[in-house]
This record gives structure tokens, sequence and C-alpha cells, in this order.
């Protein structure tokens, strides 16, 4: 009977301890089914989100134009802008400022740029392993050498957390690497190590930019992280642990480590998201398809590399997860051979590109690039040409700046701030 007792009362215990679990996570933890709103789609415009649209064309001195932007990196002042060989630094008035480093072997010169980042005073390249240090004018001041070559792993990703400290996503090359992520410092001492619960093994290693990539940004004063092919958002607390945010499900779609140890990745009909984006109200998750993209271009590009015809301008659907009433829908895709009209919010407010960011400026401003040369083919289009937008002048004002660029100019970023609905 003693032992029915304690046997019902530690039962008892379970339970309470199980609901109160279920309780915090309610609470806390917020739960976002791709796979049961892959197909709520419709369109969605602008204009509810916002009206607030700047155009900003980026200068071009001694030939220095990007064909391509790979990366934009903001600060309150300035702004940096980077392709794989180059770093440039820009004011918001779209002036440079200055070259940042040079690509050489040179002192002070680096082999590629991986990534930047604002430092106090001071701006941050990553070339391959080594860590490098710019003034604003672009002077080299410092490097550190194998600073993002941990015990045989290697930081692919990384933001600081502050001038002595920064986090950093390992790069999944074998499939078995002990942590994900870690913290350190600049003198390349491990801070703290976040454990790994993805394990597979594969045949051989693998450096790939898919195993590389994650998601970290900053949003109301917390870093935020979440790897291409892990479920979760985290976020760091002031007591540097990860704290789960967000659970995105892309349920079936998710990619297996049966496909991710594979050292060739055949085609499948898997999902990812790739990237978050956040405001007071909103996520908005870019979310890759795959071959479930539900349009399509009207005529077929052919791809020189492979010599094979493609019907695809982009794969990506950006979806919007309303924090308020937990409901998720998708901005539906347009067949079309315009890229710029192809996928994003509908932009109804001056008839310009369809917006899809590309960048977290601050807690409520994005920014996606335009290349010039599409920005034109764009302002000639039927679809703009057609267009009614809720402002008709500033339709006008885009096709006066779409007039004055050159199609061998630098891109153009298109800023949107977000009002908040409180």
């Amino acid at each position: 009977m003693k032992e029915a007792i304690l046997f019902i009362g530690l039962l008892i215990s379970i339970i309470r301890c199980s609901c109160s679990f279920h309780e915090k996570t309610d609470n806390n933890l917020y739960h976002i089914d791709i796979e049961a709103n892959m197909h709520k789609m419709q369109q969605i415009n602008l204009s509810k989100f916002t009206k607030s649209i700047e155009y900003l064309p980026m200068e071009i001195k001694d030939n220095l134009a990007f064909t391509g932007i790979w990366e934009c990196v903001f600060s309150d002042k300035y702004f940096l802008a980077k392709d794989i060989s180059k770093c440039l630094l820009y004011d918001y008035n779209g002036k440079l400022i200055s070259i940042i480093g040079n690509r050489g072997r040179g002192p002070g010169e680096y082999q590629y740029v991986n990534n930047v980042a604002f430092g106090l005073n001071k701006i941050y390249l990553q070339s391959l392993r080594d860590l490098m240090e710019y003034g604003f004018d672009g002077s080299f001041h410092d490097i550190h050498r194998n600073l993002f070559f941990f015990k045989s792993y290697y930081v692919g990703k990384w933001l600081p957390l502050n001038d002595s400290l920064f986090f950093g996503k390992i790069e999944t090359i074998v499939g078995n690497e002990p942590c994900k992520a870690l913290i350190f410092d600049l003198n390349g001492n491990t801070v703290k190590e976040f454990k790994n619960y993805i394990i597979f093994q594969r045949e051989k290693p693998l450096s790939s930019e898919t195993e590389r990539h994650a998601n970290i940004y900053r949003f109301q004063n917390e870093i935020f992280f979440k790897e291409l092919h892990n479920d979760t958002l985290f976020y760091l607390s002031e007591q540097l642990e990860l704290i789960p945010k967000y659970v995105i499900d892309l349920g079936q779609y998710t990619v297996p480590v049966s496909i991710r140890k594979l050292l060739i990745i055949p085609e499948n009909n898997y999902m990812t998201v790739n990237n978050v984006f956040q405001t007071s109200d909103y996520l908005f998750l870019d979310t890759n398809f795959g071959s479930h993209f539900p349009a399509r271009r009207l005529t077929p590009i052919k791809l020189p590399i492979f010599n094979i015809e493609s019907y695809y301008n982009t794969q990506d659907v950006l979806g919007i997860f309303d924090r308020r009433n937990k409901e998720l829908i998708f901005c539906s895709p347009t067949s079309t051979d315009n890229p710029l009209f192809t996928t994003g919010f509908y932009n109804d407010v001056d008839a310009g590109p369809r917006f899809f960011p590309k960048v977290q400026v601050d807690d409520s401003t994005m920014v996606m690039w335009v290349d010039s040369k599409q920005l034109k083919d764009h302002i000639a289009s039927e679809e703009f040409k057609n267009a009614k937008p809720l402002y008709p002048e500033k339709k006008e004002e885009l096709k006066h700046l779409a007039d004055s660029l050159s199609e061998y100019d630098n891109p153009v970023l298109m800023f949107v701030t977000f009002k908040s609905e409180k």
C-alpha cells in the first residue's frame, strides 16, 4: 500500500512537471507550420505594411562597379557592400566613402571577402581563416590569423557580440561535428560551445555554401540564430544560452540527413527556410520551395554551364507569419519573364519591383538590391506601364530614377520601413 501511494505521488509530480513544461512552451515558443500552410497563397500588397520606400543608387569611382552584390551590412551612419573580391564603405546618400583594403597576398591584403561586419570604430573582414581589421578610411589595422579555424572545424558565418566576443556558426563538413556554434574572442579562445544534436557521417568531407550558411542577425538588441537545416530559430540570452523562440516546421519537406550526407545532392522535393526577418508584429520567411515553386518563366533561358533550358526566375517564396494571431500566409508568385515581378510583396505603392527582403537594417527597415539593368527593364515592362499604384507621383519619380541610370551602374538599394500596428 505504501509503495502504491509513493507511486501515485510520483505520477502526480510527473504530470505536474509535464503540464508546467507545456505551459511554458505554449507561452514562449511559436510553432510555424510551413507544410500545412504552403498552399495558402494570395496577393499581399506592400501598402498594407508601409508607405515608405526609398531607392538609393550607389556611387561608382575608379571603375569599382559591382556586377552583383553578395552582401550588405549596416550601421547607423554607413553601410558596407561587398562581393567576393572587394568591400566598399558608403554613406546613406550612396556616396562612396572608402575602399576597405585590397585583394592580394601582401601585408594588409586579403584573398577573398568572406564576411564583413562593423566593430567599434573599425571594420572586420574575414578572409578565409583570418580576421582583418580596417579603419573607416580603408587603412589596415591588424590581422588575427586562423581565428575562424577551431579544432579542425571552420566558422563560416559570424556576428560580433561586442568588440571582443564573436558568435559564429560551425560549418557542417563531415556531419559529426560536436558543436553547431560557438562564442570566441579575438585571441582565438573558445568562450562557449553549443552542442550539435543533428549528427550524421559523410564518407568524405564536404565544404559547401549550403552547410556554411546560417541566419544570424540582431533584433531588439538580441542575437537570433537559425541554421539552414535546423527547424528552430533561437535567440542568445544574456547568460549566453541559445533559447528556442520559433519552431519552423517543414514536415515531410525537411531535407533528411540521408540526403545531406551525400557528396552529390540529387534533385529533390525538399524545401528550406533560407532567412528570417522580423518586425514587432511579423516574421518574414525567405522560403525556398524547390520543385514546389508554383510559378515559372514564360520563356525559358539557357544555362550556359549545363547547356540546359530553365523556366525558373527563382524558387523563393515570401512567407508572412503574424505573431499576434499566429497565422501564416505566402505571397503568391507570378509566372513572368520579369525577375523583379516574380515574387515577394506586390508593390502597389509606386509600381516598382516586388519587394523581397535580403537584409535586416534595423528593427523596422529591410533592404533588397536591384540590378540597374533589371530596374530599367522593369520600368519598360508592361507590368509597370499598366500598374495603377496608390501614389502615381512616386511611380513617376521611380521612372525618372531609372531613366537616369546606365545599365552598367551599380545595383540600386531599395529600403522599406515597416510600420508597427500596435
